[in-house]
């Protein structure tokens, strides 16, 4: 009897923290759902040099809207920044208007969650309309840009973070490929490395369009 009224007595108070917990986790959801792209990226302190030159290419009020995409950003790290070719730091990153091309590559006009790739290749135009080859065989999701964190939801779209610049291009201008790699991958895409690469985007972006 002692025992089924301590039960009871206690009862009421375990209700309480069940449903206070209940009401702690669906705020907490609803807050991360309230958040854009821009907000998550803001927000992470691992992508404040990404931050920086969307701010300074506007891209920033792109990736705060809902209305009329939901967005998918692979966005740089800061250590990415730390290893890239000196071209691209004096031509590219100190010009707005490739700085800005050089982010349109990264972001795309739908969302695109983890899930929703296997090996099986699909091709996806970035803001930039540039199409990338996107598959998932480990932690790659683009051919040779390794994604470090991955599926950060947001009410706009998704943010993957990934290791280095990506660098879109037609396969025939690859030195790296052989005949038989750019029949099968017509586009490639891998990590700015090179002044060369630099170059080579840059003389492409000029003859880009938008």
């Amino acid at each position: 009897m002692l025992r089924k009224i301590s039960f009871i007595n206690f009862l009421p108070y375990s209700l309480v923290i069940f449903f206070a917990f209940f009401i702690f986790l669906f705020a907490s959801d609803l807050n991360a759902s309230q958040k854009s792209v821009y907000d998550l990226i803001e927000n992470n302190q691992d992508l404040s040099i990404f931050k920086k030159y969307l701010d300074n290419t506007g891209l920033d009020d792109v990736l705060k809207k809902k209305i009329p995409y939901d967005w998918t950003v692979y966005a740089p790290s800061n250590a990415a920044f730390d290893n890239i070719p000196d071209k691209l730091v004096d031509t590219v990153l100190k010009d707005n208007f490739y700085s800005k091309k050089l982010f349109t590559d990264h972001i795309m006009s739908k969302q695109i969650v983890s899930s929703q790739l296997s090996e099986k290749i699909i091709t996806e135009l970035t803001v930039s309309n540039k199409p990338v080859q996107l598959y998932k065989v480990e932690n790659l999701h683009i051919k040779d840009v390794v994604v470090i964190q991955k599926d950060l939801i947001a009410n706009n779209g998704v943010v993957h973070i990934i290791d280095c610049l990506m660098f879109i291009q037609p396969s025939e201008q690859d030195n790296r490929l052989t005949s038989e790699q750019k029949k099968e991958f017509p586009l490639t895409s891998c990590c700015m490395q090179t002044n060369d690469e630099v170059k080579l985007w840059m003389l492409n972006t000029k003859k880009i369009k938008y």
